[in-house]
């Protein structure tokens, strides 16, 4: 099949943000008359996660943000519009769920203006803070001399340019937070919070992710004016511009092997797409397990197979997308801002992850941590709510979908309730009088969208085993298949997207650089 032509080919498994990314970067720099890129997607739309769907004249996003990315945009040829949230980055409402009195926090954007705000704010950690923001923005920007695949020579560069990163790569967020001595409980709740960005608590999250997360965002976070479709969209575009192939409702079968090799990729359809190289960008567990011959994989390399057997996948998500009258003045109540959080502080996030993975929810009246934005106030539109809950395991939401639609939905509803009142109460008085339209997504969505087996909404979860150098390899052992899983978010999955075809290409796109 494939040495029978005169170029390669590229078949691209997933038609989110990772895998338009990839495909669109094959397309760039290849003629796809002689070296053709298929995508195939199994939903009817391109954007997997990140994208934007429509209830009775609201439109609502699956996405809450993105960072600066300028310059990934630029090479891949995507102008889209976006506007930067107002007002401050993020608040955090301190709830004592005893008394239910209220503390807010109000972070401002920008790196020096949030390390003036803690410093003035909390003056004798003032040193502590100072040496934490400023370490961990050197670390940040170490990102930009890492190799995905160093060789040596790259080794002992990276031992003297990433030395930060080195030797914080095995510490968990709570233990490189420790080293600077802070010990204010608000001070500790504000970074805590870019921990739960990972959707992982402070005390099991690699250290690196809420850094990153925290640096890039108040760097700058936006949305698309006209709504997150827009970015998958914009891609998708360009990619057929350039002369990709794309196939929706083709959900992937099979990827054939040969004698260790990549061949083809078999749909559901029966459509077979014989390929030089594939990128797959699905859940991990699913491709290296069900598209896979598994026992293949376990014969080419037993230490991959297990690392692919014990992986730990991210949390799922509750997310509840609420439609609101024009009454309602958003705009007094502060939320032109990026992000809220809501939440009981302390060990809150750690307790809700001890209940999550034994599959069960955690949240009551004493115990919640949950996200609130409102999209409406930056990009315009009708006026509506994103309020977003994580952990939340799939535990037996997918059992109760199938097999009892009415109680899945009972049970659904009875829950987003719960929620929507905590924002009521703690945030937005008379909310529900106000809501036109509810949209709730359980974890069995998500499962069902995406085939995740888990309901994962971020890939591959960042504990200290199971990222970085530790993470499962972006080059698999069957030659020409690759999966680049780097880390989450958007700019995460753009990232892995062209790093993939950087490695299948030998450097011609990002010279082997781990960060564009």
């Amino acid at each position: 099949m494939a040495g029978q032509r005169e170029g390669k080919s590229l078949v691209v498994i997933g038609g989110g943000i990772c895998g338009l990314s990839a495909a669109l970067t094959w397309a760039i720099n290849k003629d796809c008359k002689i070296n053709p890129v298929t995508l195939v997607e199994k939903e009817p739309k391109t954007g997997g996660f990140v994208t934007s769907y429509e209830r009775e004249g609201f439109l609502f996003d699956t996405c809450q943000m993105i960072p600066n990315m300028d310059k990934v945009l630029e090479y891949l040829g995507i102008k889209i519009d976006l506007k930067q949230f107002r007002g401050y980055y993020m608040r955090i409402f301190l709830v004592n769920p005893d008394t239910r009195e209220v503390k807010k926090l109000e972070i401002p954007s920008g790196v020096e203006t949030f390390k003036q705000y803690l410093v003035s704010r909390y003056p004798e950690d003032a040193k502590a803070v100072g040496d934490f923001l400023d370490y961990s923005r050197d670390m940040f920007m170490e990102l930009h001399k890492m190799k995905v695949e160093p060789k040596i020579p790259d080794i002992l560069r990276m031992l003297v340019s990433c030395r930060k990163i080195i030797k914080n790569s095995s510490k968990t967020f709570k233990e490189y937070m420790e080293q600077f001595g802070i010990t204010n409980p608000e001070v500790c709740e504000i970074f805590n919070v870019f921990s739960a960005f990972s959707a992982l608590p402070e005390e099991k999250v690699a250290a690196l992710v809420p850094v990153s997360a925290m640096n890039s965002l108040l760097d700058g976070a936006f949305r698309p004016t006209e709504g997150f479709i827009e970015f998958p969209k914009s891609l998708e575009k360009r990619f057929l511009e350039c002369g990709g192939i794309l196939k929706t409702r083709a959900a992937a079968e099979e990827i054939i092997t040969e004698n260790g090799r990549v061949k083809a990729v078999r749909t559901k359809g029966g459509e077979t797409f014989p390929a030089d190289y594939v990128i797959t960008t699905v859940d991990p567990k699913f491709a290296m397990t069900r598209l896979l011959d598994f026992s293949a994989l376990q014969e080419l390399d037993r230490d991959f197979a297990d690392k692919v057997s014990s992986v730990k996948m991210s949390t799922s998500s509750m997310n509840i997308s609420l439609g609101l009258d024009d009454k309602l003045d958003l705009a007094g109540l502060g939320m032109d801002c990026g992000y809220n959080v809501i939440t009981t502080g302390g060990e809150t996030f750690n307790q809700l992850w001890e209940v999550f993975e034994k599959g069960e929810i955690g949240f009551s009246e004493s115990r919640f941590h949950l996200g609130v934005i409102c999209p409406s106030l930056t990009t315009g539109g009708k006026p509506n709510l994103t309020i977003r809950v994580v952990p939340m395991a799939l535990g037996e939401w997918a059992e109760l979908r199938k097999m009892d639609r009415k109680a899945y939905n009972q049970e659904k509803e009875r829950l987003g309730d719960f929620f929507i009142d905590l924002v009521e109460q703690y945030l937005i008085p008379d909310l529900k009088r106000h809501i036109v339209v509810k949209n709730i997504a359980s974890p069995a969505t998500y499962a069902r969208y995406s085939g995740s087996p888990t309901g994962s909404i971020y890939d591959m979860a960042p504990y200290i085993d199971n990222f970085g150098r530790t993470r499962l390899k972006m080059r698999t052992p069957v030659k020409g298949l690759y999966q680049p899983k780097f880390v989450h978010g958007v700019f995460g999955a753009l990232l892995g997207g062209v790093q993939a075809v950087d490695m299948i290409l030998e450097g011609e796109v990002m010279n082997g650089n781990a960060r564009f």
